[in-house]
C-alpha cells in the first residue's frame, strides 16, 4: 500500500483500465458435438455448459500450442493441429486419434522445431472423413491414417470452407478457389463477378452458397455473395473494416469496431430500415435486384472482442483477456462466459511488484506465482507450490513467499530471473498451512510478515501475530500479544495477535490495522484505538499512512482518517471497504463491494461493471512500482492506469 505526498495538489484526468479474467487472450473457437472448444496460447479448454476441461498430453493433445480447429459436424470430430502434430477429437467417446506423422509434416513445420513452425493454419472437415489443411505453403489434405497429399494451390490459404453443396472453398491472397465435389477446382474472379481478391473470410449463407470478404485489387473492402453459379459483389458503406463473420441460424453476424451487424436478405414486403445512419451493402453492377439487410443488432461486444463463433443459438465472442462471452443478439449484455480464471484458483490476496513496465510477478494465494508479460501471464515459480506472496526490497531484490500444499512452514526464497533461490529462511506457526496476511519491507530493511495458520478444526484460519525476518542474518523473531508478561523481557513486542495489514511512517512509527483497532509502536511502547476510543468500528481491514503523517484505516462501517490528534470518519467515505491503497498522487483507492472507489481529498468516484470492471465485489487493491494500481475480485483482475 504505497503511501502519497498528502492531500492537496492532487492531479485529475481519466484513467484507464484492463480487466483480466485469462492467462492469455482467445486465439480460436470451435465446436464438435455437445461441447465448445477454446484456445489460448498453451493448450486447449474443453466447455460444456458452465464446466471446463483443460487438455493436454495427458488426455492425448499432441502439442501444447494449437495453431488450427475445424469441424466435421457430420462425424462429431473436432480436427486439431498442433505444434506437436495433427489428431481428431471424437466429442461421442471423447477421446484423441492422432494422425501417424509423415514427411510432409516436418516440411510443413508440425512437429518440428520452432523455426519451422507456423503461427496458425485453418483447417475444415472434409466431406470423406479426412481433413483440409490451409498453410502458408498452400492448400493440403490428409486422411486419418496419415495418407498426405499437397494440392496444386501453394499460395497462402487464409480461409476454408465447406458449403451446405459440398464445395471446398479456399481463400488465399490472389483469390477465391472453389472445388467442387467432384474433384474439379475453379477461380472466381470478376469474371465471375467476385471482386474480392485478398480473401480473409468465406461464411456459409443461411440460404446456400458463400459470403466472401476481403479487398479488391485496389486494397478496398469488398463482400461478394453467391456459389458454384457466380457471385455478386457489393461495397460497404460506410467502409468500416468487416473484421470477422460467422453464420448464426438465418443469418450472418458481423464483428466491426463499432459493433455486431447482422445480415439477412431481404424480402418481400419487408421495409428496408432507413439507413443514413446504417451500414448498406451496394452492388457494384446495377440490375442485380435487392442486396441483403445489414442491421445493427442489440447485443454489444464486450472489451477486447477479436473473433466470433457459434455454440446452437448462441453468438460467441472471444476477447483478449476476459474469456469468451456467450451472447444472444437480442440482449444487450453476455448471458454468460467461457472463463478458467485459473490465476484466481483459490486466490485469498494480491501482490504486485514489477522488474520492468511490462514484467511484473503477482501472486494471488493460488497455486505457482503468474509473470505479467504486458499481454500474457505465464505460471512461474515453484510447480506444485502454493505462492503466496511476492514483495521488493529496497535493493529491488525480489522474493517470493510459498508452501508447498499442506507444509507446515512457509519457505522465503529469492526471485533470480526466473530461479528462485531459498534464502534458508523459513515461517512456522502452530498448526497447518501456514498463510499471510500481510507482507512488507520496513524501512529499517527488515521484513514484516503477518501470519495465520489453520487448526484443523474447520477451514476458518487463525492469526498468528507478526515475524519480523532479517533476511541477511536468516534470523526471525515472532512477536504477538499472549498476556504473558515475561515477553517483553524476551524482547517480543506486545502487539496484537490478529494483525492483518501494516504501514510505517519514518523510521520510528510501525501503524497495524487489527481486529482490535488501530495499533502505533513506537519503539517498544504500543498504543492501541478501538471503539472505546474514539473508532467507530475496531474491526480494520487495512492501513496506509501519508509521508505527511495522516493515516487512514479500512473498517466495515467506513474509512477513518487520524491526523496525529483525532480520528474522523468523513461522511464521504462512509461505506465499507475491504482494502485501501494510498497513491503516489495522493488519491486514495478503494476496494468495495461496489467496485473500485477513488477519493481524491474531496469526493469519491467509482469504476464498476458499467466502466468495465468484470465484476463489482473488490477484495484486495496494490500498487506497482509504475504507480499502477492492481485489484483483485473474486473472479477477476483489474489493472487501473491513472
Amino acid at each position: 500500500m504505497t503511501a502519497g505526498p498528502g492531500v492537496h495538489g492532487v492531479k485529475k484526468g481519466k484513467v484507464r483500465m484492463r480487466a483480466f479474467t485469462e492467462t492469455s487472450g482467445v486465439r480460436l473457437i470451435a465446436t464438435a458435438g455437445p461441447f465448445v472448444f477454446v484456445a489460448k496460447d498453451h493448450g486447449l479448454e474443453r466447455w460444456q455448459g458452465d464446466q471446463s476441461l483443460a487438455l493436454s498430453a495427458d488426455h492425448g493433445l499432441l502439442g501444447d500450442r494449437v495453431l488450427g480447429l475445424g469441424n466435421d459436424p457430420t462425424r462429431g470430430w473436432l480436427w486439431i493441429v498442433t505444434d506437436g502434430g495433427v489428431s481428431y477429437y471424437d466429442s461421442r467417446v471423447e477421446t484423441f486419434h492422432e494422425v501417424p506423422p509423415a514427411p510432409l509434416m516436418a516440411e510443413l513445420g508440425l512437429g518440428g522445431g520452432p523455426s519451422s513452425l507456423p503461427t496458425s493454419m485453418v483447417v475444415a472437415g472434409a466431406v470423406d472423413g479426412g481433413v483440409w489443411l490451409g498453410h502458408g505453403k498452400g492448400l493440403f489434405y490428409t486422411t486419418p491414417s496419415g495418407a498426405w497429399t499437397s494440392t496444386p494451390i501453394t499460395d497462402p490459404v487464409k480461409a476454408l470452407l465447406i458449403d451446405a453443396e459440398g464445395w471446398l472453398w479456399v481463400g488465399t491472397d490472389r483469390g477465391l478457389i472453389g472445388r467442387a465435389p467432384d474433384g474439379k477446382t475453379y477461380t472466381f474472379g470478376t469474371a465471375q463477378g467476385n471482386d474480392v481478391v485478398a480473401t480473409r473470410l468465406v461464411v456459409r449463407a443461411p440460404d446456400g452458397g458463400v459470403l466472401v470478404i476481403g479487398e479488391d485489387s485496389g486494397g478496398r473492402q469488398r463482400v461478394a455473395l453467391g456459389g458454384g453459379l457466380g457471385f455478386t459483389s457489393f461495397k460497404v458503406s460506410p467502409g468500416i473494416r468487416w473484421s470477422d463473420a460467422v453464420t448464426l441460424k438465418d443469418r450472418i453476424v458481423v464483428m466491426t469496431a463499432d459493433g455486431l451487424l447482422q445480415i439477412t436478405r431481404s424480402g418481400p414486403g419487408k421495409p428496408r430500415p432507413l439507413t443514413r445512419d446504417g451500414t448498406r451493402l451496394m452492388p457494384l453492377k446495377v440490375g442485380v435486384g435487392e442486396p441483403p439487410r445489414v442491421e445493427r443488432v442489440a447485443a454489444r461486444l464486450p472489451a477486447g472482442a477479436t473473433s466470433l463463433g457459434t455454440a446452437g443459438d448462441e453468438l460467441l465472442v472471444a476477447t483478449k483477456e476476459i474469456g469468451v462471452a456467450r451472447m444472444n443478439l437480442d440482449t444487450p449484455q453476455p448471458i454468460g462466459w467461457f472463463r478458467r480464471a485459473e490465476m484466481l484458483d483459490r486466490a485469498s490476496t494480491l501482490a504486485v511488484h514489477c522488474v520492468a513496465r511490462e514484467d511484473c510477478w503477482l501472486a494471488t494465494g493460488s497455486p505457482r506465482a503468474w509473470r505479467w508479460r504486458g499481454e500474457t501471464f505465464e505460471p512461474a515459480g515453484p510447480a506444485d507450490h502454493v505462492v503466496l506472496a511476492v514483495v521488493r526490497g529496497a535493493d529491488g531484490t525480489l522474493y517470493g513467499l510459498h508452501r508447498g500444499g499442506s507444509a507446515k512452514a512457509i519457505e522465503i526464497s529469492r526471485i533470480n530471473g526466473e530461479v528462485w533461490e531459498s534464502t534458508g529462511v523459513k515461517l512456522t506457526t502452530p498448526g497447518n498451512r501456514p498463510e499471510l496476511s500481510f507482507t512488507r519491507f520496513a524501512p529499517s530493511g527488515e521484513l514484516w510478515v503477518g501470519l495465520r495458520f489453520h487448526d484443523g478444526k474447520d477451514d476458518d484460519s487463525q492469526p498468528w501475530g507478526v515475524a519480523i525476518v532479517d533476511l541477511g542474518l536468516g534470523a526471525v523473531a515472532y512477536h504477538h500479544a499472549s498476556g504473558d508478561p515475561s515477553e517483553r523481557e524476551r524482547g517480543v513486542l506486545p502487539v496484537p495477535v490478529n494483525v492483518v495489514d501494516v504501514a510505517f511512517h519514518g523510521d520510528d512509527q510501525v501503524w497495524m490495522a487489527s481486529l482490535e483497532g488501530a495499533v502505533l509502536l513506537e519503539g517498544d511502547q504500543v498504543t492501541v484505538w478501538n471503539e472505546g476510543m474514539e473508532l467507530e468500528s475496531e474491526l480494520l481491514s487495512a492501513i496506509a499512512v501519508s509521508p505527511g503523517g495522516l493515516v487512514y484505516v479500512a473498517t466495515p462501517d467506513g474509512v477513518g482518517t487520524y491526523d496525529g490528534e483525532q480520528w474522523r470518519f468523513p461522511d464521504q467515505l462512509r461505506f465499507a471497504a475491504n482494502d485501501l491503497a494510498l497513491g503516489p498522487d495522493a488519491r486514495l483507492w478503494l476496494a468495495t463491494e461496489r467496485g473500485i472507489a477513488i477519493f481524491d481529498g474531496r469526493k469519491v468516484r467509482r469504476m464498476d461493471v458499467r466502466r468495465g470492471l468484470v465484476e463489482n465485489t473488490v477484495l484486495d487493491v496494490t500498487l506497482d512500482e509504475y504507480g499502477r494500481v492492481w485489484a483483485r475480485g473474486p473472479r477477476s483482475l483489474m489493472m487501473v492506469t491513472p
